[in-house]
């Protein structure tokens, strides 16, 4: 299960890179400049990654999580089709709309997971899953330097039926526990308060709210940041991988230790905290590859690439944030719980690409990566806090 998530994850998100690379062949097309064009579709589908935690809500997908899966694949898939067919901006930025839905994939594995891995497993199993998000970058910059002798709109086909093939294997092989399930309908039978009344649910989505604004900003700019730097499009595809690879090997790390420090924890609590501990160095890994990418990245392009892949290290604290909902939320709000936090982490998904993009001119790329550090250290801060807090979470 935990593999056939990770392969979708993987296929779904070389949407989030490739567009920014592509976009330099596709403003003609258009009628545009590429770097207008970039931030258009880039802004407009981080908007999405948002919005698509709306959908969660009310607990339509808790017992129906395949289903969720394949509404999301819908979102995606449909609108790479149609991107090459359509050659109208606002079409386009509706269609890269939708296909930032796709992002609600994230709580429904969450979900899913949890009910095939126990808690001291949970962080692995979603190593693949969470890393895929860079894994999927990776291959988005690959993929449009292997596909450069194409035009950008056989490349858009070609990797929509990379998406389907994905898309596919996943469909025929995964499985939703019926334990789980079973659980589920047998907890939301009682008498339970809103999952966005939980104090939980606001914490945890702050506490992610860093990371998703500086994941998705670099994930959607750093093609820009580098073509500002003066670095062709061959070397921006490799500094595309060389982040993406990182994260994708960090997503693991991170796992591994958190389980190690779970295993054999008799409270919620230690859990927690165990987990807490491997967030916060990967907070701590982020700011530093920002500071990096500041001082150093104008040195030379590998100075520029060691930066991105301590930066990429960030990757390390998805697996053990979205191990948790099972640990913090009482069964009966576990998915609402899973969909609530990610809807206020992801706001970061849109607001972050945002404000990038509209304070690039202002405040130049160093002012921007500044706001990004802040933000580094807000979450840290938060790490520390709901470490030290006395909040009721529920028995094992």
């Amino acid at each position: 299960m935990a593999g056939l998530a990770g392969l979708l994850m993987t296929t779904s998100f070389i949407s989030l890179t490739s567009f920014g690379i592509l976009s330099t062949k596709m403003a003609s097309s258009f009628g545009i400049n590429s770097s207008t064009l970039s931030v258009l579709g880039i802004d407009s589908f981080s908007i999405g990654l948002f919005v698509a935690f709306f959908l969660g809500q009310g607990g339509i997908f808790d017992t129906r999580l395949k289903t969720g899966v394949l509404v999301a694949q819908i979102f995606l898939i449909v609108p790479q089709f149609l991107i090459p067919v359509f050659y109208n901006l606002v079409i386009l930025i509706a269609l890269r709309f939708f296909q930032g839905l796709m992002i609600m994939m994230l709580a429904l594995f969450s979900i899913q997971l949890e009910g095939w891995f126990p808690p001291d497993e949970r962080a692995r199993s979603l190593a693949f899953t969470l890393g895929a998000i860079s894994l999927g970058s990776a291959a988005g910059g690959l993929l449009s330097g292997i596909l450069k002798s194409f035009s950008w709109q056989e490349s858009y086909y070609i990797t929509g039926i990379i998406m389907v093939a994905g898309a596919a294997l996943y469909f025929i092989f995964a499985r939703d526990s019926k334990s789980q399930r079973k659980a589920i309908i047998q907890a939301e039978g009682k008498k339970h308060t809103n999952a966005l009344k939980n104090p939980l649910v606001i914490i945890m989505g702050l506490i992610q709210l860093p990371l998703s604004w500086v994941l998705f900003s670099i994930g959607g700019y750093l093609s820009s940041y580098s073509y500002h730097l003066g670095y062709s499009s061959g070397l921006t595809s490799t500094l595309i991988v060389a982040w993406g690879l990182s994260g994708f090997i960090a997503a693991f790390i991170g796992a591994i230790l958190g389980d190690h420090l779970s295993k054999g924890k008799t409270s919620n609590r230690d859990i927690l905290n165990s987990r807490l501990l491997i967030m916060t160095i990967a907070d701590i890994l982020m700011a530093a590859g920002i500071i990096l990418m500041i001082t150093i990245g104008s040195f030379s392009f590998y100075d520029l690439v060691f930066a991105a892949v301590i930066n990429g290290f960030l990757m390390m604290f998805p697996p053990n944030y979205w191990a948790l909902p099972g640990n913090i939320f009482p069964l009966s709000i576990v998915s609402a719980g899973a969909f609530g936090m990610g809807l206020i982490s992801n706001s970061a998904d849109a607001i972050g690409p945002l404000v990038t993009s509209s304070l690039i001119s202002d405040l130049g790329w160093n002012g921007v990566f500044l706001i990004m550090l802040g933000l580094s250290i807000f979450g840290i801060l938060m790490n520390i806090y709901l470490s030290r807090s006395t909040i009721k979470l529920p028995d094992n």
